[in-house]
């Protein structure tokens, strides 16, 4: 009968357990409470809401109890004292662990209850004081947990032992028993949930991985097509990225100078004959009716419709926000690859050139890591995921400006920051930039296009991204009467001397044919005196600027003409001529 008693009771507490394990799960499945898991610092609406829930998951873990040997007692408060700590840090796990052991020492009537209420508030506050410890084990979280778990139980029961003695020796047996069910119950529950939960990243990490690899193979080649131009292989590429991309369309089509280009994707036979009877429409009739599971998007140039895209779902299903935004972005890349398209056409050879020398910088390892970033952001934050296709939408665009035309200041400092937030997105705060200009001249200060962001992008990989803590870049304008100094600088890791002696010579260097290429733009733009001059010291950062001749006539400022960029190097001591 006291063996049964035990099993009974650990039946009983396991499957209130595994109840709460799987309210728990579903509600990870949130992106709110799935991103705090591995999360080093949580919001604080986070914390609020994993306090209120680990909290109702502590109280109810205690009055969820049976009764055991002689004052046994069986519940399983301990694993939400200690998920609150790990999965919320200190301040969630002692919150979580002061109401716990209160309500335990004073709601629940029982022997040494105000021992169990003050030993569950400590345990609070150690796992807390572990989350951080904890998520340093990212790749073996549930491992950890287990260990870390098993820990804090076993120094409850010890610290319990000692604080009750004599009175937990009277029957060791029982006492032994009780804490070990109770002990291997708990650390046992909290494997699990970690088990779980690495089981679903796995997954989502697998499918994101196959879908944003068939994305970026597609997108590759769309981009290819920027030495192509508009032609039907090209068309059919765009399709067939539109339906590998979002795999709930049955079928897209780009509709260009009358010709209809199409991919299917039938996954049942409804589908096909649906799909099949809406492009015979559409080839015959050139349109379609305007229905909820049809797409017709733009594609423009200089205000004039130049194509469209058309896109299909199975009938009853509808496109989402994020469905619609991705389209929206394959148009404007279209209209981009459009754009170039023309400037080739009116440029001169010299001007193409120099153009598609700076394309080159479109980095497939930028590309892909921005889509990989995007498809991440697609499962876990829409909004976000969003801003970045906007960004990268823009950013692309700029790219390819007329080389010729100068723009406002304005306009580069935007592409600066589309590009940046791209790469914050991925790594944080890793890479910070600050901008220094002066106020209420961004619009009327001409540049010429893509003068700062080549500068930007290469302090990014060859300067922030070769340190392992990142750095800073601080982007900025000296205003001189007849010119100004524009400049870049970096905290990265610096250029050898005789690495700097080649960088605007050698044009075989390709790590930095973005340099060499501005260099030689602003010499044959403005003469010998404007090209890029660059200072740097290895292992402390580097400062590129240039002297752009002023376009039109502006204020003289006070500031003296033999001020020099040593100027901008005293606010960064760490870079030295």
């Amino acid at each position: 009968m006291y063996n049964n008693s035990w099993m009974i009771g650990a039946q009983y507490v396991w499957f209130g357990i595994s109840i709460f394990l799987i309210l728990l799960l579903l509600i990870c499945r949130t992106t709110i409470v799935r991103e705090a898991i591995t999360a080093r610092k949580i919001t604080r609406r986070q914390s609020i809401l994993f306090t209120v829930i680990f909290t109702l998951l502590t109280i109810v873990g205690t009055y969820w109890n049976m009764y055991v040997g002689i004052s046994g007692v069986l519940n399983f408060r301990a694993v939400g004292i200690i998920l609150a700590g790990f999965v919320g840090g200190p301040i969630v796990g002692t919150v979580t662990g002061i109401i716990g052991g209160i309500h335990r020492a004073f709601f629940i009537d029982t022997d040494f209850a105000y021992i169990h209420g003050g030993l569950s508030i400590l345990q609070g506050v150690a796992a807390g004081f572990l989350s951080s410890r904890l998520k340093e084990h990212h790749h073996q979280l549930w491992r950890w947990a287990l260990l870390y778990s098993l820990i804090l139980e076993i120094l409850f029961w010890v610290f319990f032992a000692f604080f009750t003695y004599p009175a937990s020796i009277e029957n060791p047996d029982n006492y032994l028993g009780l804490s070990t069910i109770i002990i291997l119950l708990c650390s046992a529950a909290i494997a699990i949930f970690y088990l779980v939960i690495d089981f679903f990243n796995r997954q989502r990490d697998t499918e994101k991985t196959e879908t944003t690899k068939t994305t970026f193979d597609a997108v590759y080649t769309l981009f290819n097509t920027l030495h192509d131009g508009f032609n039907e292989a090209n068309f059919s590429k765009a399709a067939d990225l539109m339906v590998s991309s979002l795999p709930s369309l049955i079928w897209a089509a780009i509709a260009y100078n009358g010709e209809i280009y199409t991919k299917t994707h039938y996954p049942t036979e409804a589908d096909k004959t649906q799909g099949e009877a809406e492009i015979a429409i559409l080839k015959l009739q050139k349109t379609l009716p305007d229905l909820p599971h049809l797409m017709k998007l733009p594609i423009r140039y200089k205000d004039e419709n130049i194509g469209y895209i058309i896109a299909s779902k199975t009938k009853g299903e509808t496109f989402t926000k994020l469905g619609v935004e991705f389209l929206h972005g394959i148009g404007q890349v279209l209209e981009a690859i459009y754009e170039y398209e023309k400037m080739k056409e009116e440029e001169n050879l010299l001007a193409e050139a120099e153009i598609r020398a700076l394309q080159a910088q479109i980095n497939p390892h930028f590309l892909y890591n921005t889509l990989n970033t995007i498809s991440y952001y697609v499962r876990s934050d829409p909004d976000t995921a969003r801003k970045l296709i906007q960004y990268l939408s823009d950013y692309f665009r700029h790219s390819l400006n007329n080389p010729s035309k100068l723009i406002p200041l304005s306009e580069e400092i935007h592409v600066i920051e589309c590009y940046t937030e791209l790469q914050r997105a991925r790594f944080g705060d890793r890479l910070l930039i600050s901008y220094e200009f002066p106020e209420g001249k961004m619009d009327t200060i001409l540049v010429p296009p893509l003068l700062l962001q080549p500068l930007v992008e290469n302090a990014v990989i060859h300067g922030v991204f070769k340190r392992p803590e990142g750095g800073k870049i601080r982007v900025g304008l000296i205003e001189h009467p007849k010119y100004n100094k524009l400049y870049v600088l970096d905290t990265g890791a610096g250029i050898s001397p005789a690495k700097r002696k080649k960088l605007l010579i050698d044009h075989k260097q390709r790590d930095h044919i973005g340099l060499i290429n501005v260099h030689q733009r602003l010499l044959s733009l403005f003469g010998k005196s404007a090209g890029l001059h660059i200072v740097s010291r290895e292992g402390k950062g580097t400062l590129v600027f240039a002297n752009i001749p002023k376009m039109e006539p502006e204020k003289k400022v006070e500031e003296s003409p033999e001020d020099t960029i040593s100027q901008t190097i005293v606010l960064h001591p760490s870079v030295k001529e």
